[in-house]
């Protein structure tokens, strides 16, 4: 990958640099920390959208920077393909960031997975704006200092799994929710309805910092509004990284996943998650047609891994079926 850079001078007297454009031949975009020992602290203004800003500000000299060679000339870097739009499926951004400038995700439909910091404070006007397809969260949180946690969460509407790397790990679902405005003639004012409970969900922080306790007491929630599939995806993901999670919690998990363990370990299959289906065999007893509902799951989606996994769980939990042979 190669950089379009831009070094300046803060108040301070530190340079910094900020991103200007980004070019190569990979679907990951993953912004390095320093260039040239002066830390990266911004990304222009629609930096990977497949829109042109045009309204850009006059910039300092620029220059061209490979994370392999260091500056090349421009003729070497604009050989290679603008990185933006549906070239982008994975964004990665480091420590230093300081500012990430308006639209800079704009329309970006294929970015499935991002890496964030949540140091990183000043995210312009519709950063997240068309980045639908964003799955993954991996966010770096220092517990001691403002936040951008919430500010992200709200920005990405739907169904994320985010891990959290604080003080420990930490594996979090929070699912989808959309607001839907109805007139209410008579008043002649518009009443905005939620749909889901993800919105509640991601009201779970005081000032900047995320409350586990309160993601967790809402469990409840989403067992009637979202599907067993999502319930169990939470519960899993608090009771393999539980982190700050309280007794009483710990065991409303481990309850729900024991009533519903054919749906938690299918869901684990379809995921292709084997971290989630180990411990399921672990910590729960699966019947011989509990095993087997979920190994029907596996062949379906060609998960030979997990298949051979099951059945070897058949054999050492002593529920193998044996052939009877008469004469």
């Amino acid at each position: 990958m190669v950089l379009l850079c831009e070094k300046w001078t803060g108040k301070d007297g530190v340079s910094r640099i900020r991103v200007l454009e980004c070019r190569g031949l990979d679907s990951l975009a993953a912004i390095p920390i320093q260039i040239e020992e002066a830390f990266v602290t911004e990304l222009s203004p629609y930096l990977f959208s497949s829109y042109t800003n045009h309204e850009k500000e006059e910039a300092s000299p620029s220059f061209w920077w490979s994370d392999r060679e260091g500056r090349i000339e421009e003729k070497e870097a604009i050989s290679l393909p603008v990185l933006k739009g549906n070239h982008v499926e994975e964004i990665s951004l480091p420590s230093s960031l300081e500012k990430v400038g308006a639209y800079a995700f704009y329309n970006c439909e294929k970015i499935k997975r991002l890496e964030v910091y949540s140091t990183t404070l000043d995210w312009g006007t519709g950063v997240f704006t068309g980045c639908g397809k964003v799955e993954h969260v991996t966010i770096h949180v220092d517990e001691d200092r403002k936040s951008c946690m919430k500010e992200i969460l709200s920005e990405l509407r739907q169904t994320l799994s985010v891990t959290y790397l604080g003080g420990q790990e930490a594996r979090l679902i929070f699912s989808e929710f959309f607001e839907e405005a109805v007139e209410n003639t008579p008043a002649r004012i518009l009443v905005t309805n939620t749909h889901g409970c993800g919105k509640q969900y991601r009201n779970a922080f005081v000032n900047t910092q995320f409350q586990f306790k309160e993601y967790d007491s809402l469990f409840p929630y989403i067992q009637i509004q979202e599907s067993e599939e999502l319930a169990a995806r939470v519960a899993l993901g608090r009771q393999l990284y539980p982190y700050h999670l309280t007794s009483g919690h710990d065991a409303m998990y481990q309850e729900y996943l024991r009533e519903h363990c054919v749906a938690a370990a299918c869901q684990a299959v379809k995921h292709q998650n084997m971290e989630e289906l180990q411990w399921l065999m672990d910590h729960i007893a699966y019947g011989s047609g509990q095993i087997e509902q979920v190994i029907e799951a596996a062949g379906k989606i060609s998960a030979a891994e997990m298949v051979s996994y099951l059945m070897d769980q058949k054999k050492k939990k002593g529920i193998v079926k044996r052939r009877r042979f008469q004469l």
